[in-house]
């Protein structure tokens, strides 16, 4: 399915509800992107209204596009860890702020093939060899870090953010600009049918994964050997509804399936069948 913009939008709202198709724990960390993003939304820098967003199985991310493409960088560091980790599910889109209208934060939200673009990253990043230390009364340079303290100063006053500058600012800039023409190249889409769209995938990958599980298991390991069990995901079951089970039951499409929920185990919950129904378990058709 072809990648899609989506313009003119409540950013924050549209994020949140992104994340409530992927992110199983930790979405508290949405609150500290919704500083970031309002923040970054009312700035007068250039470089500020271009973020990056990541929504992981347990948690976020809110990052400078700028930063990310600046090695040394946390911005760097982080887009690259949970690439490089290989666990878990991403959803992976670029932010570009308007403004703020209404006490919302307005602007354009770009889909991310998140594993390519953290190829571009990794290959086009530039080194820096400085970083700038921004006050109320002037500037300062310094040798690159990743952190600073933010200590005010004697003669410059109070810290205000500090800034890692690239050794070519051209070469940035050309990866700048060609990352924004690649995504103004999408299709505009409709907020509301991508959701329907990633919550359907969200209950695809879980039948794969429970059918693959099932295909594992050589004999019966249901306690009183009545049948086969798999536990449903951690990462998918807070994320899901009674309404999502069912349609999990119909992909699997297996006429004894049912779910267990064990006692005195929160949150625990096994798809469960007969002995004779295992050879009729398959692999979903693959999500279009």
């Amino acid at each position: 399915m072809k990648r899609k913009k989506f313009e003119n939008i409540d950013i924050l709202a549209s994020l949140e509800a992104i994340m409530k198709q992927n992110t199983a724990y930790f979405q508290e960390d949405l609150e500290c992107d919704r500083k970031i993003i309002l923040e970054r939304a009312g700035s007068s820098n250039t470089d500020d209204k271009t973020l990056l967003w990541l929504s992981r199985d347990t948690g976020t991310e809110c990052l400078r596009e700028r930063d990310v493409f600046i090695k040394g960088t946390v911005g760097h560091e982080i887009w690259c860890y949970y690439a490089e980790s290989g666990c878990g599910h991403f959803l992976a889109y670029a932010v570009e702020l308007h403004g703020i209208q209404d006490g919302r934060a307005i602007g354009n939200l770009y889909e991310l093939d998140y594993a390519k673009h953290y190829g571009r990253v990794k290959s086009g990043a530039v080194s820096s060899q400085k970083t700038v230390l921004v006050y109320e009364h002037g500037i300062k340079d310094m040798p690159s870090v990743p952190y600073v303290d933010g200590d005010p100063d004697p003669k410059l006053g109070k810290f205000k953010r500090f800034e890692s500058q690239p050794d070519g600012l051209e070469v940035l800039a050309a990866l700048l600009l060609e990352e924004k023409r690649r995504r103004n190249k999408l299709e505009p889409g409709v907020l509301e049918d991508h959701i329907t769209v990633l919550h359907d995938r969200m209950i695809w990958r879980e039948a794969c994964r429970v059918a693959r599980e099932f295909k594992k298991i050589q004999k019966p390991n249901r306690p009183g050997d009545k049948g086969f069990q798999v536990e449903l995901s951690h990462t998918f079951l807070p994320l899901a509804s009674a309404a999502d089970l069912e349609r999990l039951r119909s992909v699997l499409s297996c006429p004894t399936l049912s779910f267990i929920h064990v006692n005195g185990q929160s949150g625990r919950v096994y798809v469960a069948i007969s002995k004779d129904d295992k050879r009729s378990i398959r692999l979903p058709k693959r999500y279009k």
